[in-house]
């Protein structure tokens, strides 16, 4: 898949920080247009995903979603989970921070689930434009109820929920936390990258930030 050519921020300045001027670069390039929305990617990374082929495709889809989500105007964020749950990058537009917090990613672990959806929609509290989470999973969370509360506290405050499985992965589970249960699908493992880079298409973008969500689009039966 042909990636868009964004600008990175530049490497280094005789006499000025590295650091600051990343900073700089970041906050121009997500300060380019008005933004439709923020999404938080909230990725799996438990043991059971050390299965051979899933972690390369957890990867790919999550740099395909960022190029789409990118073009239809939305920051984006990422969360890891496994027995517990980090942010790797905060909400941001540019693809040399994304793509590097996804670097070293290693499976291990459970799969908290729910602390995953309530670190994500406390980033997005208080985030301008549509705000939504992108749940990418291959099985079931430690706790069922304690996910579903997650996911209802979520809705409860206006952020919506989209959701892609695979291998363990319970659709009606995943239908479950969403608004609506065509923003669920899990696929099969090859299908997982595609699936995963298209669920940025139901994303609403600019002019038409008011629409719902868009359901998913057909993929490679499981």
């Amino acid at each position: 898949m042909a990636r868009e050519t964004l600008m990175l921020p530049p490497q280094r300045d005789a006499g000025r920080s590295p650091s600051l001027l990343r900073r700089a670069a970041e906050a121009l390039v997500g300060r380019r247009r008005h933004l439709a929305g923020t999404v938080y990617l909230c990725l799996d990374v438990s043991a059971s995903m050390a299965d051979p082929g899933k972690m390369s495709e957890l990867l790919k889809g999550s740099i395909a979603f960022f190029y789409r989500a990118w073009r239809a105007d939305y920051a984006i964020g990422v969360i890891a989970f496994a027995s517990s749950a980090r942010v790797l990058t905060g909400a941001t537009r540019n693809p040399y921070r994304f793509e590097r917090s996804l670097a070293g990613l290693e499976p291990n672990g459970r799969t908290a689930m729910a602390l995953a959806l309530g670190l994500a929609s406390g980033r997005l509290r208080f985030r301008r434009g549509r705000r939504v989470i992108a749940l990418i999973t291959d099985g079931m969370p430690d706790s069922r109820e304690a996910t579903l509360d997650a996911a209802a506290a979520a809705r409860a405050a206006g952020i919506e929920i989209v959701a892609v499985g695979t291998g363990a992965a319970d659709e009606a589970f995943l239908q479950a936390l969403t608004p609506r249960p065509e923003l669920a699908s899990v696929v099969a493992s090859q299908a997982f990258a595609d699936a995963i880079g298209r669920a940025a298409g139901r994303l609403p973008a600019g002019d038409d930030a008011d629409r719902p969500l868009a359901a998913s689009a057909s993929t490679a039966p499981r």
